[in-house]
């Protein structure tokens, strides 16, 4: 079992280090996208999505 999960991470990592870097037009549409979710998500009144809001519910659930 653990030789398989080591191949399967080699595979990945492999066909990581093949990914050709994002664009600066694919970079822009991304940032585009998630001003876009950020400000639908505004628009709906659900709190920021931030780093320290995920932290705090994740230590405050019951």
């Amino acid at each position: 079992m653990s030789g398989s999960r080591l191949d399967l991470n080699v595979t990945l990592a492999a066909k990581e280090a093949e990914a050709v870097p994002l664009g600066r037009d694919e970079k822009a549409a991304l940032k585009r996208a998630e001003e876009a979710e950020r400000a639908f998500r505004a628009s709906k009144g659900y709190e920021p999505d931030t780093f320290w809001n995920r932290l705090k519910r994740r230590f405050c659930k019951k």
